[in-house]
């Protein structure tokens, strides 16, 4: 019977025992993930940090290369001076600088110098990197840009207008920088229009990523033209000024979590033996089943109330809160207008892009207790619940005409839509009557000449 005893005490103790080893070697272990997940987002942070410091110390070079009396001087003539702008642009550039290819454009963009890792070469090679430089000389033509650049001139700005950017050269990461040949000095003001540009351009490989290393402390750290990287790497995407992903950064990350857990693990794994590996093998198989289901329940969820490709409230959402909000109810039924032309001329994905950036302005116009929502295609419902004040569903209708009618930008071309408004309101028992009264004002903007608004006037639509 002693041995029954035993058993029946000893169970419980060791099972308790068991328990606590495996929650604390869980603990242990959730601790050292959120270590290195935390660790993981300051290098992130640092990285991010990074690539703008390297874009900021590239446009440093240039300042210092480009914004000299002499080289002014060497542009300012009836005729530029090639040697000036050789002696400055040329070997010295490259061997102080380090910029490989550095172009001057005059007034009108057209290449009058070039030079490839300090060597002059014919100005022809500048069409191999056209198409990285020209939308950024062309943004400093801009009025605006260019009164900027008479403001340096006379001392009323501390520097003239630069842009940098981001772009993949020869499939190799490289930065791009354009600044005005101009300096502050009295006797060498220059007209509206008459300026010179100086374009640095600047490969970002082994050295720049050793440099980053050196300031940065980050392991493994290289530019590259390819998202693919090897599961140990951690990878932050590098956007151009279009905001577009053209390059991505990648390094070694370190894991302190990882690396302590990997030192103790051995002796912890003697300590606990076959049984707490079991244990916590269960422990987590049972916090990940359970983790995956609520993330199932929350993604159908999500699926059944919105839609998949706006992200906004989709029909069901939309009859749920009709039926459900409080009385009185203001609603705006929405119709884009040329969205067909769209879909037509440029793809039905430039259309699905549309339809993302029309649910993104839309749901910056509206209170955040009013709903957004798409029914499909082209149509879209705004739902106001409670006492508006006086004109505000016009107001709304108005900024929403507005919005649409600047140009959408998708994937480098334009296209202009525009968009009509029925707004109609509940004010008793009418919610099942709203969403027919709002058809029947946006059938009347669209008649009206469309890219309007109209309100629900029952005299009106009677007749």
């Amino acid at each position: 019977m002693r041995w029954k005893f035993s058993i029946a005490v000893l169970l419980p103790v060791i099972a308790a025992v068991l328990l606590t080893v495996g929650l604390a070697a869980g603990f242990f272990m959730w601790s050292a993930k959120q270590s290195d997940n935390h660790s993981l987002e300051r290098q992130r942070a640092l990285a991010a940090k990074m690539i703008e410091t390297t874009r900021e110390d590239f446009a440093t070079t240039q300042t210092d290369v480009a914004l000299r009396y002499d080289v002014v001087a060497g542009v300012m003539g009836r005729k530029p001076d090639l040697d000036i702008i050789d002696d400055y642009f040329g070997t010295d550039e490259y061997d102080f600088y380090g910029h490989d290819r550095v172009y001057v454009l005059g007034p009108d963009l057209r290449p009058i110098y070039a030079a490839r890792e300090g060597d002059k070469v014919d100005t022809r090679s500048y069409e191999a990197d056209k198409a990285s430089v020209d939308p950024l000389a062309r943004r400093l033509l801009d009025p605006a840009m260019q009164n900027k650049i008479v403001d340096y001139q006379k001392g009323n700005a501390d520097d003239p207008p630069q842009l940098t950017d981001y772009a993949v050269l020869d499939g190799k990461v490289a930065l791009v920088s354009v600044l005005p040949i101009v300096s502050d000095w009295e006797d060498q003001e220059q007209k509206l229009g008459h300026f010179f540009f100086h374009v640095a351009i600047q490969y970002v490989g082994d050295e720049a990523a050793k440099d980053v290393m050196d300031m940065s402390m980050l392991d493994g750290v290289r530019f590259d033209s390819s998202p693919d990287a090897s599961p140990d790497d951690t990878v932050v995407p590098i956007s151009n000024n279009a905001g577009r992903f053209i390059a991505w950064f990648k390094w070694t990350p370190d894991r302190p979590g990882q690396t302590l857990l990997s030192e103790t693990l051995p002796a912890s794994l003697g300590l606990l033996g076959v049984v707490g590996v079991v244990i916590a093998l269960l422990l987590v198989g049972l916090a990940r089943s359970t983790k995956a289901l609520e993330k199932a329940r929350a993604e159908a969820l999500h699926r059944a109330t919105y839609d998949p490709l706006t992200g906004l409230a989709n029909r069901a959402l939309f009859g749920e809160r009709l039926d459900r909000s409080p009385l009185p109810l203001t609603l705006l039924a929405l119709d884009l207008d040329r969205f067909k032309q769209v879909n037509d001329t440029l793809g039905h994905e430039a259309g699905d892009e549309l339809l993302r950036q029309v649910a993104a302005r839309l749901s910056t116009l509206v209170r955040p207790n009013d709903l957004v929502c798409r029914l499909g295609g082209d149509e879209f419902m705004v739902l106001l619940s409670g006492t508006l004040p006086p004109g505000y569903a016009q107001q709304l209708a108005g900024r929403i005409v507005s919005a649409i009618a600047v140009p959408f930008q998708l994937a480098g071309d334009t296209a202009n839509v525009g968009v009509s408004v029925g707004i109609a309101t509940a004010l008793t028992d009418e919610r099942k009557e709203l969403v027919s009264r709002a058809d029947f004002a946006l059938y009347d903007a669209k008649e009206s000449g469309r890219n309007t608004f109209r309100v629900f006037d029952e005299m009106s639509n009677a007749a």
